[in-house]
């Protein structure tokens, strides 16, 4: 697969809030020697709220992606926020699976849609495109001795279409990568479990609630670090833990990492390449943590 059919669709959090995040794909994309490029003149998917307010237009906004990367020639766009995901895989299937919808999308835009576009999410395509064998030969430091609870949150998997890339209840991918870079996953019950999305702006008592029980849970295990693939889940998780902590019996501050920053550690990557110092709770103790158990 060449560069001109592999793309990224950022997002809006990732070129904001979680601007550490798109720093630590394109570096480890880099590692990893696969050719890419970023969707040009891409437009917020709607996230959760303009579904709930009009569902044409979110179909709209999601058309227009999709029409955008088919035109671009890209015919894989990789899409690494849960909620962008969500909405694009979503409309993908809709209008493969509805002509008239389809037709009436498309004589309402001047952007035709072929339904040529494979959305993926950035887990399903490290371990079903890229593949763990190829993961594992970049690996120079192994995170050995690193416990970590991998948190995929809810809509990673719990997806709109037929099949999803992963099991919708118990996913594996991101524990399968984690196991690649030689660190160790634990089995937990949380994985899955909402972390609130928005509701720390409209009512933050629920998200304080429903987080401090998925922290509180991973500590319990004992882990090193949460891994996250979705943006909000890792602000949420990350930047509310002084807070969550003084209300709720979560034990000790825990690093909440991108899957990516992983990653880029055991592929040797500076702190700085990978954005370290967006994260709250500091990543500097994964090394540390890993040089005490090798030890």
């Amino acid at each position: 697969m060449n560069k001109d059919e592999i793309a990224i669709y950022p997002g809006c959090s990732l070129e904001t809030s979680s601007s550490h995040y798109l720093q630590s794909i394109k570096t480890v994309f880099g590692v990893l020697q696969i050719p890419f490029r970023e969707i040009a003149d891409w437009n917020c998917c709607g996230a959760t709220s303009v579904k709930s307010v009009d569902q044409h237009l979110n179909l709209m906004l999601s058309h227009k992606n999709l029409a955008l990367a088919e035109k671009q020639g890209i015919r894989e766009l990789v899409v690494p926020c849960a909620s962008c995901y969500f909405r694009l895989v979503g409309a993908e299937y809709e209008l493969n699976n509805d002509e008239k919808l389809l037709e009436k999308l498309n004589n309402e835009s001047d952007l035709p849609y072929k339904g040529q576009v494979k959305v993926r999410n950035i887990l399903d395509f490290f371990v079903n495109v890229v593949g763990l064998d190829h993961i594992s030969k970049y690996v120079k430091n192994p995170l050995n001795g690193l416990k970590v609870a991998c948190y995929y949150g809810c809509l990673n998997t719990r997806v709109p279409i037929e099949k999803a890339f992963d099991t919708r209840e118990y996913p594996m991918s991101m524990d399968e990568i984690v196991k690649a870079l030689g660190g160790e996953v634990v089995d937990w019950s949380y994985k899955t479990d909402c972390c609130g999305a928005s509701l720390f702006v409209t009512v933050n008592t629920i998200a304080e609630k429903l987080v401090g029980k998925v922290l509180k849970d991973a500590g319990l295990r004992g882990v090193d670090c949460v891994a996250v693939s979705c943006p909000m889940c890792q602000t949420n998780l990350d930047t509310k833990q002084d807070s969550i902590r003084k209300k709720y019996p979560v034990e000790y501050p825990l690093p909440v990492a991108f899957i990516t920053q992983l990653m880029g550690v055991a592929f040797g990557c500076s702190p700085a390449d990978l954005g370290f110092k967006k994260n709250f709770v500091p990543l500097g103790s994964i090394y540390k943590t890993r040089s005490l158990k090798n030890s």
